[in-house]
């Protein structure tokens, strides 16, 4: 009957919605999890020897004694079209936490939601490419 094709409707509607993956964890709650960090490293901007722009958004940062991977709040739009970003924190050092921004070519002002400290640039990246390839299977 008519009931028993809504039913069908609807859960074809979930399956779509379940398929999509609206729900993917954010970068930063996989990166917390892989590294047990709460995301609220600190990185002189003295130290800054150079930075990148890393699948799912996150910010890949040399900071010359260790490497950091930074995740922004959403709203932040032309992260990968930007060619310089201008770090900005008190103290003269970034944190995670929401406090501090970076502002992009485009004239964006991206916050700064987590950071997390690595000893080295291929331990970052190992565990960013763990971390973006759990996410992107759970989509």
């Amino acid at each position: 009957g008519l009931m028993g094709f809504g039913a069908m409707i609807f859960a074809a509607f979930l399956a779509a919605c379940a398929s999509t993956g609206g729900k993917a964890p954010r970068m930063g709650e996989m990166l917390a999890n892989a590294t047990g960090q709460n995301g609220r490293a600190c990185v002189r901007q003295s130290d800054i020897r150079g930075y990148g722009v890393l699948k799912g958004d996150v910010i890949s940062i040399d900071g010359s004694r260790a490497y950091y991977l930074a995740t922004v709040l959403p709203g932040c739009n032309d992260l990968r079209t930007s060619v310089a970003s201008i770090f900005n924190g008190g103290f003269g050092e970034i944190c995670g936490g929401g406090m501090d921004s970076l502002a992009t070519s485009g004239g964006d002002r991206c916050l700064i939601n987590k950071i997390y400290k690595f000893v080295s640039r291929e331990q970052a990246l190992a565990v960013h490419k763990e971390a973006f390839d759990k996410r992107e299977a759970l989509k």
